[in-house]
């Protein structure tokens, strides 16, 4: 039987969207905020998803795309390896979307890969 790391996130883009070619093919690579269910000192907290999406469907929603904006993805969980400033190795989960939809009203429209 097969495992699986599918996620669903609903939250706000909490950087301005960063657009990349790699091997000839777009990627774009922002930060979801999403709260959760903890308070701190009566305020929700926020925990925020590094997320990439690839493709000529990033291409599309890429102009819709900017901080404050409302979403909606659905993607795969993926474990990477980079080096922190000290030199340490480390290992941190981000999110491959395959879809995005926008939820802000004049920006709505859903975008798969």
């Amino acid at each position: 039987m097969a495992c699986y790391a599918k996620v669903g996130l609903t939250g706000r883009l909490s950087r301005e969207p960063k657009q990349n070619t790699v091997n000839n093919t777009t990627v774009i690579n922002f930060s979801v905020a999403v709260y959760t269910t903890k308070k701190e000192n009566d305020k929700y907290i926020a925990d925020f998803y590094n997320v990439n999406f690839w493709g000529k469907a990033a291409e599309t929603v890429l102009p819709r795309l900017k901080k404050g904006t409302m979403v909606q993805i659905y993607g795969d969980l993926q474990l990477d390896d980079y080096v922190d400033k000290a030199g340490n190795k480390q290992k941190g989960l981000s999110v491959r979307a395959n879809e995005v939809i926008c939820l802000d009203q004049k920006e709505s429209k859903k975008e798969e890969t």
